[in-house]
């Protein structure tokens, strides 16, 4: 039992921090049901996972985050929906030219032909934050194509209170969004959660650099998804304005704790969307399906299947 601790202490050791990491990936993708996929949709290569059965749930990720930020809520969807967690453009192992644009309605105009390219034409729809703001715009632009809204602490509500974030921004601080160093990037971690999920350490540092290296792209598609004017975000198309005349089903599900975007975001999206449900999730950061995975997608679960 001993000499079985000591070797895998020694491999730990010895195996590349790279290797390491895409080894939980993988194995993470694996319990969830997940494969991993390619696809050409026009002058985009888009990497993507896939797995499940049901009707199709695509699932977009936020800002700085890839498809495996679902890979973990994912476990508790693939029994009931075939799940399709994309990288958007500009993230993940997907098309990332810094060359192009990263506004919110060239993304939704992306994602409409990857999903006509993937030959999906009615499905649900889930984003977190950044993927929450393209989710919404893509349902209020194609409402004949979306079963159901899953919004999930959505960036660009325009009349909510100002988060902990945009504060920070406003008085001259780097957004937290945005790490430059391994500190800035742990400091970021402990900023979206309530209880940070375990990360070793060598992933940490891994991710962190990955991060850093990014930082000039990261830099560009905030700027333009946030259409940034004096430190200050003026969305160019606010949920709040888009969202008015939807008449789909909507789920709003936000943590009490996010410090990323203001809580009051929820309030200001039931005043516009009358049908929708709000799940407020206590003691939760900006992140419920990585902090709180089973709780998150059972809301989900009971919303769907509501009559």
């Amino acid at each position: 039992m001993v000499s079985t601790v000591l070797l895998f202490s020694f491999l730990y050791v010895i195996t590349p921090i790279s290797t390491l990491f895409q080894f939980t990936v993988n194995v993470e993708r694996s319990l969830s049901g997940l494969k991993l996929y390619n696809l050409e949709a026009g002058d985009l290569n888009i990497e993507y996972l896939r797995g499940g059965k049901g009707p199709p749930l695509v699932l977009l990720h936020g800002f700085g985050a890839d498809k495996d930020n679902w890979a973990r809520v994912s476990g508790y969807l693939t029994e009931h929906f075939d799940v399709i967690a994309i990288d958007l453009p500009g993230f993940g192992n997907s098309t990332d030219t810094i060359d192009l644009d990263y506004d919110v309605f060239s993304q939704v105009s992306r994602l409409k032909t990857i999903l006509d390219t993937l030959n999906i034409k009615v499905f649900n729809l889930a984003g977190s934050s950044m993927g929450g703001y393209i989710a919404g715009n893509f349902s209020a632009q194609y409402p004949e194509r979306v079963i159901n809204l899953w919004l999930i602490s959505p960036l660009g509500v325009g009349g909510s209170d100002e988060s902990e974030m945009f504060s920070a921004v406003r008085n001259g601080q780097n957004p937290m969004i945005l790490p430059r160093t391994e500190l800035e990037f742990s400091q970021l971690l402990d900023f979206l959660f309530v209880e940070r999920p375990f990360i070793p350490a060598p992933i940490v540092k891994y991710l962190a650099a990955k991060a850093e290296q990014r930082i000039n792209l990261n830099t560009k598609i905030y700027e333009q998804i946030h259409n940034i004017k004096n430190r200050e975000a003026q969305f160019d198309s606010p949920l709040d304005t888009v969202l008015k005349y939807y008449k789909g089903p909507v789920l709003i599900t936000w943590g009490d704790n996010d410090r990323v975007l203001h809580l009051s975001g929820a309030k200001v999206l039931k005043h516009i969307l009358p049908q929708a449900q709000v799940t407020i999730m206590d003691r939760v950061g900006h992140l419920p399906m990585l902090e709180r995975p089973e709780e998150t997608a059972g809301y989900f679960l009971t919303f769907a299947s509501a009559p």
